[in-house]
């Protein structure tokens, strides 16, 4: 009789860390900033006239204060104020609402703290890339410039929830 509580433990134990890395979408919120993600790439992308695969968004906070920054590739070409941010990450009469700004720029906050710990590494020298690639949205993490790791974009997304 031993022999099947050990069993019954282990998959317990087996199914409780498969539940842990479970992510379902049932209100479509991942979909929504996908897109809203994309549509304010190329939006961006015809007004300066850069593929939209060049350009990157590149978040990291310094001072407490969270900055992000457009890139085309490697070339910086502006800042993108947290008001802004918002825009690619909330429908537009959401990203509107000043306390909705001021949940962006919090909830990266607590993203970036949490990754650092986790990671082992200064929440100041944590940079977070996203960019379009193939109609996907590409989230990567880097440690100044050396590049950590590849993250879902769900795992940023529901500290916005």
């Amino acid at each position: 009789m031993n022999l099947f509580k050990k069993n019954d433990a282990s998959l317990s134990k087996k199914l409780k860390g498969a539940l842990t890395d479970l992510s379902v979408d049932i209100f479509g919120y991942e979909k929504m900033v996908t897109k809203n993600i994309i549509n304010r790439t190329d939006y961006i992308s015809k007004r300066l006239h850069v593929p939209r695969e060049r350009l990157y968004i590149r978040i990291f906070q310094k001072d407490n204060k969270i900055k992000s920054f457009l890139y085309d590739q490697n070339k910086p070409l502006t800042t993108i104020p947290t008001e802004e941010l918002a825009y690619f990450f909330m429908e537009e009469q959401m990203a509107k609402l000043s306390n909705t700004q001021n949940k962006i720029s919090h909830s990266i906050k607590q993203y970036l703290k949490e990754f650092a710990s986790a990671n082992r590494i200064h929440e100041e020298r944590v940079r977070v890339w996203i960019h379009i690639k193939e109609e996907k949205v590409v989230v990567r993490a880097f440690q100044d410039e050396e590049f950590i790791k590849a993250i879902p974009l769900n795992s940023l997304i529901k500290y916005f929830k």
